[in-house]
C-alpha cells in the first residue's frame, strides 16, 4: 500500500475496475509515468504507481476517472476530487447513461467537468468520445482534446449534447438484437454473424455515413421507411437481460452469458482479442479514410 500527502504529476486516474487500469497502461504504454488511484489496489504493469489511499492534495492538470455508471458514485468520486484539486484542473469522468448535466449540477466548478468515454482495451483503440455542453469552458475542452491526442495516442471526437452518443447506438443496436431473438426472428448465433460479418466488417473503415455513400443512400432509405415501422420501440428492459441478471449469467466472469465459457476460456477470449484489437489498430491506420484522397 501507497500513502502519500500528495500527488504531483501531470495526469491521475481515478478507479477500481479494468478499465481504470486499461486508461493508465494506455498512458504507459505511449511513454508516461503515471499514477493509478484504486482503493482496491491494483494487479497494474511497471511505471504506474498505484496509491490505495486518497491524498490530501493531487497536483493534476487533468483527473481521469472511471466508475460505475450510476449518477451517485460518479458525484461522490468528483466531489472527493475536487476537495483535493486546483479550480483549474479537468476532471474528466466516463458516462454511458447518465448526462452531463445531471452531474455538473452537484458540482464547485461545473465548467470544467466532462465526460471521457474508452473503449476496452484502451492501448489498441482510437477511440475516445468526449462529452460537453453549452456552459463547459471551451479553453479546458481544448486541453483535454489536445491531451487525449497527444498522451493517448486518441482519434477523439466531441459531442456538445451533454450526453453519449456512443452509448445511444450501441444500445439501439442491442435493443434491436434483443427484441429478434425474444420475438424469435432469430438466434443470439445468427444475430452475432450478422453483425461480425456485415456491420462488423465496414465500420472501422467507413461509418455509418460514409459507407451509405459508398453503397448509395437512396437505397439504404427505401429500406428503412419499409423497417423504421418494424423496429423495437421498447422503453423497458428486455426479458432475456432481466432474466440473466436475476440468474447471475453475467458473462465470462460467471461462466455464462449469452453463451457457455468454461474456466479457460475467458483467458482464452482475452488473448484473441488483446491480438486482434492490435491487428485491427493497424489495419484502421492503414486505411484512414479522412487521409485516402486528401
Amino acid at each position: 500500500m501507497n500513502k502519500t500527502n500528495g500527488v504531483d504529476f501531470p495526469i491521475t486516474i481515478v478507479g477500481d475496475d479494468r478499465l481504470a487500469v486499461s486508461i493508465a497502461e494506455g498512458l504507459r504504454a505511449n511513454g508516461y509515468f503515471t499514477v493509478l488511484l484504486s482503493t482496491v489496489g491494483s494487479t497494474a504493469g511497471k511505471d504506474i504507481q498505484i496509491l490505495t489511499d486518497w491524498p490530501e492534495t493531487i497536483q493534476s492538470r487533468l483527473v481521469v476517472v472511471a466508475t460505475v455508471d450510476r449518477l451517485e458514485d460518479k458525484l461522490e468520486m468528483i466531489q472527493r476530487i475536487e476537495e483535493r484539486v486546483s479550480d483549474d484542473t479537468i476532471i474528466a469522468i466516463n458516462m454511458e447513461a447518465v448526462s452531463l448535466p445531471e452531474i455538473v449540477e452537484e458540482c464547485r466548478h461545473p465548467k470544467r467537468i466532462f465526460g471521457l468515454n474508452w473503449t476496452f482495451p484502451v492501448g489498441q483503440t482510437y477511440f475516445a468520445e468526449i462529452i460537453s455542453h453549452a456552459h463547459s469552458n471551451e479553453v479546458a475542452l481544448e486541453s483535454l482534446v489536445d491531451q487525449v491526442k497527444k498522451y493517448w495516442n486518441k482519434d477523439p471526437y466531441v459531442v456538445q449534447s451533454g450526453f453519449s452518443i456512443r452509448a445511444r447506438m450501441m444500445a439501439a443496436m442491442l435493443r434491436e438484437a434483443l427484441y429478434l431473438v425474444e420475438e424469435d426472428f432469430a438466434s443470439v448465433e445468427s444475430v452475432d454473424r450478422a453483425c461480425r460479418n456485415d456491420a462488423g466488417y465496414y465500420l472501422p473503415f467507413a461509418g455509418n455515413f460514409r459507407y451509405m455513400d459508398l453503397m448509395g443512400t437512396y437505397a439504404y432509405g427505401m429500406v428503412m421507411k419499409d423497417l423504421n415501422p418494424e423496429l423495437s420501440t421498447s422503453t423497458t428492459l428486455s426479458p432475456i437481460l432481466r432474466e440473466m441478471r436475476t440468474l447471475g449469467e453475467t458473462g465470462m466472469d460467471q461462466g455464462r452469458g449469452f453463451y457457455a465459457y468454461s474456466p479457460d476460456d475467458r483467458k482464452n477470449w482475452e488473448e484473441v482479442f488483446d491480438k486482434f484489437s492490435k491487428e485491427m489498430k493497424e489495419l484502421i491506420k492503414k486505411f484512414d479514410h479522412e487521409k485516402i484522397y486528401r
